[in-house]
C-alpha cells in the first residue's frame, strides 16, 4: 500500500504543476490581451521635449498601457493649439502659450514640466545693421513669433536695456520663417527660441550677433491636455507621468543615446542638440517657479495690451498637482 501511495504522489504533482503552469499562462495571456489605451499627443519638433520623444521613441508609453500616436509641429504653440481644438489629448508646449490660453478663457492644465532651461531664448541680429549691443535694438525691425516665450523674452531683454516694445517695430513671423527673414534683410534682428536661433545664426555666420541673458528669464517645457480629459482619465494621465520619469532615468543615464534619439524624432541636427545639452535640465517637476513664471506673464501680457484678459488667473486652478504626487510625490514643489 505504501509503495503504491508513494508511486502515486509523483502522478500527483505532475497534474497539479501543469494544472499551475496552465493557469499562469492564461493569467498572462488575459494581461498581454488587455488593448493599450489610445492617446494623441501633440509634439513640439524643437529641442524641448526630449523626455516625451524619449518615452515615445524606447517604448515607455506602450510598456504602462499606452499606445501613443505622435502628432509633428514645428513648435509648441501650434501644438497647444491642437489639444485646444480637440484633435490631441496632450502636448509639449512652454508656458507663455499656455499663459495665454488661460487668459483666454481655455480650461487647460499643465500635469508636468519635463525641461527647463536659460539659454533656450536669444535675440540675433545684424551687425551690417549697425547692431553691436542691445542698446542699438531701438528704432529696428524685430521679427518674433507672437504669443510664445520668444514674445516674452524680447520684452524682457528690451525692458531692461530701457527700450520699450513701441521703440522697435514688432514683425510677427512663425518660427520656422524666423532664419530666412532675418538672412533676406526683412528684418534686422529676432528674437528665438531653439532650433530656429542656432538655424538663425548659421545663416547670418560672421554678420550675425547675439545677446543672452540667464538672469531675466527660466524657460519652462510642459506636457499640457484639456482639464476635462485629465478629470475623465487620470489613471492615464498617471501612466504618462511615468513613462516620463522612465525617460528622465534614461536620458540621465545614457545622455548620448538621447541626443541620438531626439535628433531622429524631431529631424534637428545633434550637433545643436550638443551644444545646448549641458544648459538644459530634463526633470519631471511641478515647481513654485513654473507657478511664478505664469503670473509674471500674465502681468506682462496685461500691461502690454496682448491679452483681453484684465485679471491674473490663480494658476493652481490650472495647474494638475494630483497626477505627480501619486507617482513622484517628491517632484511637486509648488506652495498651496
Amino acid at each position: 500500500m505504501k509503495r503504491r501511495l508513494l508511486i502515486r504522489i509523483p502522478g500527483t504533482l505532475t497534474v497539479m504543476v501543469i494544472c499551475i503552469c496552465f493557469f499562469a499562462c492564461t493569467q498572462t495571456d488575459q494581461q498581454h490581451a488587455v488593448p493599450a489605451e489610445k492617446v494623441t499627443i501633440a509634439y513640439s519638433a524643437t529641442t524641448d521635449a526630449v523626455l516625451a520623444e524619449v518615452a515615445q521613441s524606447r517604448g515607455y508609453y506602450r510598456e504602462e498601457g499606452l499606445d501613443a500616436v505622435p502628432h509633428m509641429h514645428p513648435y509648441g504653440k501650434l501644438a497647444l493649439d491642437e489639444v485646444l481644438n480637440g484633435k490631441a489629448d496632450f502636448a509639449t508646449v512652454a508656458e507663455t502659450p499656455v499663459m495665454f490660453a488661460v487668459m483666454n478663457g481655455e480650461k487647460i492644465s499643465i500635469i508636468a514640466t519635463i525641461q527647463t532651461s536659460r539659454k533656450n531664448n536669444a535675440i540675433v541680429a545684424r551687425k551690417d545693421k549697425g547692431i553691436l549691443t542691445p542698446l542699438d535694438l531701438k528704432g529696428k525691425k524685430m521679427g518674433v513669433t507672437l504669443g510664445t516665450t520668444a514674445d516674452f523674452f524680447m520684452d524682457a531683454m528690451l525692458v531692461t536695456h530701457g527700450i520699450l516694445r513701441k521703440d522697435v517695430k514688432v514683425i510677427d513671423l512663425k518660427a520656422d520663417e524666423i532664419p530666412a527673414a532675418l538672412a533676406n534683410g526683412d528684418v534686422e534682428a529676432v528674437t528665438a527660441f531653439a532650433p530656429y536661433l542656432n538655424y538663425a545664426q548659421e545663416k547670418l555666420g560672421d554678420l550675425g550677433i547675439i545677446f543672452y541673458n540667464e538672469d531675466i528669464y527660466t524657460f519652462t517645457f510642459n506636457v499640457v491636455a484639456r482639464q476635462e480629459f485629465i478629470r475623465k482619465n487620470p489613471e492615464r494621465v498617471k501612466k504618462m507621468l511615468r513613462a516620463l520619469i522612465k525617460a528622465e532615468e534614461f536620458v540621465r543615464q545614457h545622455p548620448d543615446e538621447a541626443q541620438k534619439i531626439t535628433a531622429d524624432f524631431s529631424g534637428i541636427d545633434i550637433g545643436i542638440l550638443r551644444d545646448m545639452w549641458a544648459d538644459v535640465t530634463f526633470s519631471v517637476t511641478l515647481d513654485q517657479s513654473l507657478l511664478l513664471a505664469l503670473e509674471d506673464e500674465s502681468q506682462w501680457a496685461i500691461k502690454t495690451g496682448l491679452t483681453v484678459g484684465t485679471k491674473v488667473s490663480n494658476y493652481l486652478d490650472f495647474i494638475y498637482l494630483d497626477g505627480l504626487e501619486s507617482v513622484k510625490p517628491e517632484a511637486v514643489r509648488i506652495l498651496r
